[in-house]
């Protein structure tokens, strides 16, 4: 049943040729159950070889850091002799462990990696795997408010009194057979939905499918490709900004003005007031748009984004009932009460004092857990994490997951070689999206921003 449940992603190239940190790598880097998934008492057995070039390592020293649900529980350093090494861990009950391997100089310091060959943004790590204990069993013990439905309701119908003042803008798609516009609409909150909108040129009236593609939690543009790409594929797309600020404009304007308008962390005890519930605002008006052209069928209507773009995407899921498919990559916003299942909490409140998760903030942030929206998607879903995921931990993902409706179409994929970037490669959601929209060639996630 634990391997029907939780498939995994086909392992990434890097397994087998080697991951590098500078002139070093490791080889044939793997796990004694190909597919990461273990039950609680087997042993988790981690091989592989240090090279440097193309050379086995026979001098010096690796050391090796396992964290047991992102907390670091052993760590030890192995002789390189030039032969395979071998790690192994045991865990008695559900959940997440991850390795991470750095190599030592002659001096016992770690060696860095350069910038440009960074491991999921990592300085330090040549290479990371992991690994999930019986992750049927992993559960939330993140509270359901009583009133979330009912809350979530009265949202949706004050925001039914709001206009669009829809805004489109036209610009060039570079492609005749495109139709490219800077969309803004408004949403009921201090910042408008603000998007690219792709069409096919000439399309007819209610002749296409639609995907909306969430950004993730970063000062930048939405991406302009990702939608230029769908609508040529033969959609109706939208790339939507989470922050509302203007699309079209230079890098430099979004990383200077997002501290100005944003804090994470403003009014984070009030469900009314809190600053990112104008994200899933702005989600919810986003598909009310889409969903008022005159070109969309009607039928299809898919949703996806990583990390708070998978949050965003479960949110859609969740709340619209026309979403005919979501597809949640390394989604943020899982179990912002990690803690109380031995786990970390999700972010922006990660790193929160335990004094500063008052009963007021922790009761807040309840009604935008997707650990409590996964209790209301009912169409297709697919979520899926990487096992060296630090950022957005997958034991996490997981618990989100196991909320999802026992009815729910739903697969879950994840990746023992990969983290929270990279985790959009390999996986099942690109090839659901294939079978929903055809002969694609292009992975939906790799496009550039």
């Amino acid at each position: 049943m634990i391997r029907k449940m939780f498939g995994i992603a086909t392992l990434c190239l890097a397994a087998f040729l080697g991951v590098s940190a500078g002139d070093y790598s490791i080889a044939q880097l793997k796990l004694n159950h190909n597919d990461a998934l273990y039950k609680c008492g087997e042993e988790v057995v981690v091989t592989g070889k240090l090279l440097k070039g193309e050379k086995p390592v026979a001098e010096g020293k690796l050391r090796v850091i396992t964290k047991w649900e992102g907390f670091e529980v052993a760590m030890q350093d192995i002789p390189c002799d030039g032969g395979p090494f071998k790690v192994t861990y045991k865990s008695t009950k559900p959940g997440w462990v991850c390795f991470a391997f750095m190599v030592l100089d002659a001096n016992g310091r770690i060696v860095e990696r350069p910038a440009a060959e960074l491991l999921q943004r990592k300085k330090l790590p040549v290479g990371e795997i992991g690994a999930i204990y019986e992750p049927e069993k992993i559960r939330t013990r993140v509270r359901l408010p009583a009133d979330f439905t009912e809350y979530w309701q009265d949202v949706r119908a004050k925001l039914d009194k709001v206009p669009f003042n829809a805004k489109l803008e036209k610009l060039d798609a570079k492609d005749p057979k495109i139709e490219l516009y800077a969309l803004s609409v408004d949403a009921g909150t201090d910042r408008p939905v603000t998007a690219y909108l792709a069409c096919p040129a000439g399309a007819k009236q209610k002749s296409l499918p639609a995907v909306v593609d969430f950004l993730s939690w970063s000062s930048r543009d939405a991406s302009r490709a990702r939608a230029i790409a769908n609508a040529g594929r033969g959609m109706i797309a939208l790339a939507a900004t989470w922050h509302g600020l203007p699309v079209n404009r230079p890098a430099d304007f979004y990383r200077k003005t997002l501290p100005k308008v944003f804090r994470a962390d403003r009014n984070i005890g009030d469900r009314d007031k809190w600053e990112l519930r104008g994200v899933y605002l702005r989600v919810l008006r986003a598909l009310d748009y889409i969903k008022s052209r005159p070109e969309w069928d009607g039928k299809t209507l898919v949703v996806q984004g990583e990390s708070l773009g998978g949050a965003q995407a479960a949110a859609a899921a969740a709340f619209d009932p026309a979403v005919t498919a979501a597809i949640v990559v390394v989604p943020c916003f899982c179990e912002f009460g990690g803690d109380l299942a031995g786990r970390k909490r999700s972010i922006p409140v990660a790193g929160f004092k335990p004094e500063q998760l008052t009963p007021e903030v922790r009761s807040a942030l309840d009604y935008f857990d997707v650990a409590n929206l996964a209790t209301r998607i009912k169409c297709e879903v697919v979520f899926c994490t990487g096992y060296t995921d630090e950022l957005c931990p997958p034991s996490n993902v997981i618990a989100a997951y196991n909320n999802l409706p026992a009815g729910t179409p739903k697969e879950f994929c994840g990746d023992p070689l990969t983290g929270h970037y990279g985790t959009m490669k390999n996986v099942k959601s690109s090839l659901r999206f294939k079978d929903i929209f055809g002969n694609i060639k292009v992975n939906p996630f790799s496009e550039k921003k």
